[in-house]
Parts: structure tokens; C-alpha cells; sequence
């Protein structure tokens, strides 16, 4: 017998991804949450019953729900419950003092003051607070804040007190403990010395909070379209939450967590554990599962510490930072290879990518396997021969487009004009062959999907500085890189991504059609209703 409809959409455009039926008239969802069938209205309406929610989608766009496949979900939703500090509303250092004393004024029994998303390039001067800047917002308890790129942070005299960071102490390992010019810890920490033993001045969230964490996530994803998201550093210890998240529906978009590998290292010793070994039996792996092994090598652009293989141009002897010793970094990458994982490895800077790409041949040597699929997170600096080596050795790119909209000034200040200008070649990858697929690192920018499309077709700074036109792509590459892309990215194009029978119904609509809407009206371009599953999450549509 036929199987029958629970849903059918018609009446507007729609567009599967997949390269053999772009464009469909109607798409029809079965009682199971998966698609029945996509393709003429005229063929899809016979699977309709009587009680078939029929959606005139009255000339809006459907389109597969976004995939985010590298941000930070739990992240993304701790730092929603902290001060905002991003560059729309602290435009200056007295702004971050400001916004941090009205929170002790609503919460003054808060243990800790935290805020986010401070971004020091935007200032005039462009330099960050310090602890003396904190300082005046209180002396009794600890002041941090954290920089937009995750990759740094500041905190006040009464926390380096608690983290016990003197002049004497030396920097860790992958960080730097920023220093004034009598030799004293200003408050700055670089990497590694920025999330170093947080414990001793924040209290570890609880786990109700951390599953309303992920239920303000959530709220935040299906509110711009995404259905399915990557946790680009799950913790061991995180696994539960998401699981329990899932269990209590606080958590419907689909997460494709990224283990922490050096942590599972640090742990494992000599013995880490293979990927079936992290699945979780009282969930499904559709709704939550951890696919990738994941590495840093080295750090941000903003803060000055990616690893370049020519200094900072406004640094010229800071050629920035490997956050493991190379050879710790190859070690971690071959067990991870060995283990049957799929890497991946956030690499910025040039230097960077060399070194991960270095080591994912050498374990490809050590160990031969089909095909892994590794990755290289971010993959922002190339030249002629990195890319040509991505090709060679099958490695996927996993850009960021709205950086270059959110933060494409500081990285013109940091690199210089010509560097700035290579970096994310998105049209050069898509005609070298090269597989990648687009995300947004989200908190570190607001991470909306329709805004990354857009910065990958105009790669406009925030001064409307256009980053090397000839890297611009069409919005069919863009769209492609923000559904299809991540699915094959992450393994799971088997029920996501595109719009075929069998996938899963996880589905956006939006207000017009992307292919035709000019980049100049783009902003009328919004998200109307999301669904997951077949069911609506977001939006209103009858």
C-alpha cells in the first residue's frame, strides 16, 4: 500500500540540492518525519489524504534547513546568558565597564562578572582592556571577559590573584600571559592561558543551566534556519548534557558533536578510544552524535595568534603561536588516523595549514585508509601549493564567510592589504576541486546563515572593504556550501543536506528565492518557518 502524507507543500519554489532535480513544485512528508516524495505537484498531491496538512506556500522558498557544521552550541548558549559586549553595543572600553556594572547592579550577589564577544579591533585606539580597566567595575570578586574569537580573554587583578598569575609566572604551553612594560600581567591571556584552570574564578555551570544553555541555543538556531549544527570542541563530560538535552526536547536541532582530542589523549594515554565508543545509547545518533576527532594547531588572526610563516605586519616579530609542540600535534593526529576518527583540525594561519596537512599525509603513510575525510576548520591563509595539497590529499576546507564581514578590518590591520586578500579563496577552491563547506564559528560572529551567503558573495568588511572580488561565488556555490556541503562533510549526507525521499524532513522556508534575489535587497530576505522532522519549530505558516 501506498504510503500516505502527513504534510504537502506546494504553491511556491523549491529548491532539494540535488543536481539532478533542483527545483521541484511540491514536496510531500510522510507520518515517519521523512520525506515521501519531492518533485510535480501534480505527482506528489496523490500521496495526500484528508487529514493531510496541505501548505500553500504562497510564492515563498523551501529549501533544506542549514547546516552550521562548525560553532559552538553549548557555548553559543552560555554566552547568551552573559553580557553582551559585541561591537554593536560596546563601541569602547568604557561601554565594556558600563555594561558590566549595570549586570553587578541586576545580580549583586553574582559570584563572578562574565562577559563576551569584546572585540579590541573595533576600539580607537585598537587595544585591549586591561585589568585596570576591569578593576572599576569591582575588586571582590572576578571580571572576565572574552574576545570575540574565543582565542583570548581579560580578567581583573582579583581574578589573576585566584589564578595565582604573578610576574614570575611563566606563559603555558600554546598561550601568552600579556605583560606591561614593567613586567606585570595586565590582565590580557592569549590562548591556552585564557581558559587555563577557569575553575578558580568561575563556578562550573550546573547542569540545569547548562541544558537552558542549550534550550537558548536552540531557540537561537531554528530562529535562522539551521536544522543541523557541529559542536566543534565537545568535552568528554558534555556528552551527557546534550544527551539529556535531547531527551527532554530542550534540544531539537540535530548535533554532530567534535570530541576534544587532546583531552581524550591527556586521558586515554596510550590507548584512545575508537568513534563507536562515544555513542550514547539512549539516543539516537540522528538527533545527537560525536563524528569528529577535533585539534587546534594554532590560534586566531585578531588576537595575533595564528602561526604565519611571514610576521604580523603590525607585530613584526609575531609570527604567532602553535598551541601543541608540531610533534605533539603529529602524534594526536596519527592515533586519531589510527583509530579510525575523521580530524579535524583548526588551522588558520599559513604555517598552520602546512604543518596539519604535514601530518595528515604522514599518518596516511603510517596508515592507509580510503578516503577519511579529514578536515582542516577554518583554512583561512592559503597559497597555490597549500591548495593544490588539499586537493591532492582530498582535505576538506571549513570556511567562515561572515568573518570576512564581521571581522575582515582587523585581519587587513593584522595581515596587511595583499595577505588579507588570500585569504579564504572560496572561487578558487570551488574551481580547483577542492570540497568545502561554509559555517560560521558561531559565538564569534552572530552565525546566521543568510548573512554567511551573503558575506560569501560580497566579502565586504565592516568599512565595505571588498576582500579580492575574484573570491566572490555565486549564491547557488553559497547555498550549496550551507546544506549539501556540511552534510557530506560531516558523514551524514545519508538523511540530511539535500531534499530526496528517504531524508529526514528538516526543511527552512524562506521569504523569497535566494537565486533571484539581488544582493542588494538581500536584507528582505528572512526566515519565515523552520521545520525539523516534519515538524514546525519556528515561524508561522499555515
Amino acid at each position: 500500500m501506498t504510503s500516505r502524507a502527513q504534510t504537502v507543500f506546494s504553491g511556491g519554489t523549491i529548491l532539494t540540492m540535488e543536481p539532478e532535480n533542483p527545483v521541484a513544485e511540491a514536496l510531500a512528508i510522510g507520518p515517519d518525519g521523512r520525506i515521501l516524495a519531492v518533485g510535480r505537484e501534480s505527482e506528489v498531491k496523490i500521496l495526500a489524504r484528508t487529514t493531510t496538512r496541505q501548505i500553500d506556500l504562497q510564492g515563498k522558498t523551501l529549501l533544506p534547513g542549514f547546516f552550521d557544521c562548525h560553532m559552538h552550541i553549548l557555548p553559543l548558549g552560555l554566552a547568551l546568558m552573559q553580557v553582551d559586549l559585541s561591537p554593536s553595543v560596546a563601541k569602547s572600553v568604557d561601554d565594556i565597564v558600563r555594561l558590566l556594572r549595570k549586570r553587578l547592579e541586576e545580580q549583586p550577589d553574582a559570584p563572578c562578572i562574565l562577559g563576551n564577544r569584546y572585540d579590541h579591533n573595533r576600539f580607537v585606539p585598537p587595544v585591549h582592556p586591561t585589568r585596570y580597566d576591569l578593576d572599576k567595575v569591582c575588586t571582590d570578586r572576578p571580571v572576565r571577559i572574552e574576545h570575540t574569537s574565543g582565542h583570548a580573554a581579560v580578567v581583573n587583578s582579583h581574578a589573576l590573584k585566584l589564578l595565582n598569575i604573578t610576574r614570575e609566572t611563566p606563559d603555558p604551553i600554546g598561550g601568552t600571559i600579556v605583560r606591561d612594560a614593567q613586567g606585570e600581567p595586565n590582565g590580557v591571556l592569549l590562548e591556552t592561558a585564557s581558559w587555563q584552570n577557569l575553575d578558580k574564578i568561575i563556578p562550573p555551570p550546573t547542569r540545569s543551566q547548562q541544558i537552558e544553555a542549550l534550550k537558548l541555543a536552540n531557540r537561537y538556531l531554528i530562529e535562522r534556519g539551521i536544522t543541523s549544527a557541529s559542536d566543534a570542541n565537545t568535552l568528554p563530560e558534555e556528552i551527557e548534557v546534550y544527551a539529556q538535552a535531547v531527551r527532554n526536547k530542550a534540544l531539537q536541532v540535530r548535533v554532530n558533536g567534535m570530541i576534544a582530542w587532546a583531552d581524550v589523549m591527556r586521558s586515554a594515554g596510550d590507548n584512545p578510544p575508537p568513534p563507536h565508543e562515544f555513542h550514547h545509547p539512549d539516543v539516537s545518533g540522528h538527533q545527537f552524535h560525536i563524528g569528529q576527532a577535533k585539534l587546534f594547531s594554532d590560534g586566531a588572526i585578531t588576537t595575533r595568534t595564528c602561526r604565519l610563516s611571514q610576521p604580523f605586519q603590525d607585530m613584526p616579530d609575531n609570527y604567532g603561536l602553535y598551541l601543541h609542540p608540531p610533534e605533539e600535534l603529529e602524534a594526536y593526529i596519527l592515533a586519531a588516523h589510527q583509530k579510525g576518527w575523521q580530524i579535524a583540525t583548526h588551522a588558520i594561519g599559513d604555517a598552520a595549514i602546512d604543518l596539519v596537512l604535514r601530518c595528515y599525509a604522514k599518518a596516511q603513510r603510517v596508515h592507509p585508509r580510503p578516503r577519511p575525510g579529514h578536515r582542516i576548520e577554518h583554512c583561512m591563509l592559503l597559497n597555490p601549493d597549500l591548495i593544490a595539497r588539499l586537493r591532492r590529499q582530498h582535505i576538506w576546507a571549513i570556511g567562515q564567510p561572515e568573518f570576512l564581514m564581521q571581522l575582515g578590518d582587523a585581519y587587513i590591520a593584522a595581515l596587511g592589504a595583499e595577505r588579507a586578500n588570500a585569504l579564504s579563496p572560496y572561487a578558487t577552491l570551488e574551481a580547483q576541486g577542492v570540497a568545502q563547506a561554509f559555517s560560521s564559528d558561531c559565538p564569534v560572529v552572530p552565525g546566521a546563515p543568510l548573512d554567511g551567503i551573503r558575506a560569501a558573495m560580497e566579502r565586504k568588511t565592516p568599512s565595505g572593504v571588498v576582500l579580492n572580488e575574484q573570491e566572490r561565488v555565486s549564491v547557488e556555490v553559497a547555498l550549496y556550501a550551507y546544506t549539501a556541503s556540511p552534510a557530506y562533510a560531516t558523514r551524514t549526507d545519508d538523511d540530511r543536506g539535500t531534499l530526496s525521499a528517504g531524508k529526514w524532513a528538516d526543511i527552512v522556508v524562506l521569504s523569497d528565492n535566494p537565486m533571484q534575489v539581488p544582493l542588494s535587497e538581500w536584507e528582505r530576505l528572512n526566515v519565515v518557518a523552520t521545520f525539523i522532522q516534519g515538524e514546525q519549530v519556528y515561524g508561522e505558516l499555515s
